[in-house]
Formats: C-alpha cells, structure tokens, sequence
C-alpha cells in the first residue's frame, strides 16, 4: 500500500502576518528547540506580530501563524478544534502575543523514516525532496517528524492530513497549508 505523506505548514503567508519573536535571549537559550523533544517552559515567552517594513500595521493573523519553522503557532480557536487530534503527537506550549494566549505546538513524534541515501540534497547535504523508507511510515493517521528534518518540517501522512482537513473544515480554521512532497519512488530499495 503506498503511503503519501505532506508537509504541514502554516499557509496564507501573503494574507496574513506572521509572528516573531520578542526575545533573542529566549531563542538563544534554546527554549524554540524543535527538534523533536519534549520542552518545559517556566515562563511564558513574548512573540510579536510582525509589521512590514514602511507599513503602519500588520497584516491580520491567522488562526495559525508562522513563527519559526519546525513549528506551528495557534490562537484558542484552533488549539480548542486542533489538540484532542494533534496532542498525540507532540504539546502545546502557551505564549504571550501582546497579552493574548497563543500556543506553541512542538511536535515531540519522531520517526526515522527519510532513506537519506536517495533522498534530492543542496549542495551544503540539507535534504531538499525527500524520500521515505515505506515500511517505516505511520499508516494509522499521524503528525510527525524525522530526525533529519526535524528542525524545520512537520509531516503529515494521508490518514493525518483527512483527520486534519475534516477538523479544519468543521472549526472554520485558516492558515493551514498541506505541502504535496510528490510521488513515492516506483520499487522498493534494499534497507541498508
């Protein structure tokens, strides 16, 4: 059976602001790791809404926003719809966006399933187009991460990205986008 698999992102960046963060000191301390562990926070961190420069305002936000990649940021509205799903595969951490709560999802399941050796890399060795390891991907609904592009992608398989969609849909949610990472290869390779 092939398994698809996207990457789940925040979307409408053209339509709606993202956030920053308020701090250098709280992402230098490490506290927006998203690589896949489990955090603790002691304190509510600070984001902003991010202005375009020569602009008086910001776009308006999302339901959910930008913020680093690796990550997804929710307002109430979306963490309410979105957690009894997405708590299985990670936690919800509270921010303060100019006194507003806004949470902070890590994605804390990890699978090792990109087949690095032919997986599309840049010339500095980042994966560019992955490929998957079939056999190791999730079939029952998931969100998740791989070690290898952890920092910087959250996945979503078919039965993940139809929970989600449905979730989406009934809740009236935006700033969601499903990236298609395009079709699995043709034959099964030998593990290695």
């Amino acid at each position: 059976m092939e398994v698809k698999v996207w990457k789940l992102e925040s979307g409408s960046v053209n339509d709606y602001a993202p956030l920053v963060f308020g701090s250098d000191k709280d992402v230098a301390s490490g506290m927006f790791d998203t690589s896949g562990a489990s955090l603790s926070w002691s304190r509510k961190p600070r984001v902003e809404v991010f202005v375009e420069p020569g602009k008086k305002k910001p776009k308006p936000l999302a339901d959910v926003s930008a913020l680093t990649p690796g990550a997804l940021v929710m307002n109430d509205k979306a963490k309410v719809a979105l957690e009894p799903f997405l708590s299985r595969f990670g936690q919800f951490l509270e921010l303060d966006c100019a006194g507003e709560s806004r949470w902070f999802y890590n994605v804390t399941s990890v699978i090792p399933c990109i087949d690095e050796a032919h997986s599309a890399k840049r010339p500095s060795g980042s994966i560019v187009k992955e490929e998957f390891f079939e056999d190791r991907l999730p079939v029952d609904a998931a969100v998740f991460k791989d070690p290898l592009t952890a920092a910087a992608v959250l996945y979503v398989n078919e039965a993940g990205k139809a929970a989600l969609e449905a979730i989406i849909t009934e809740a009236a949610i935006v700033g969601v986008a499903f990236v298609e990472l395009g079709p699995p290869p043709k034959k099964p390779r030998p593990r290695s």
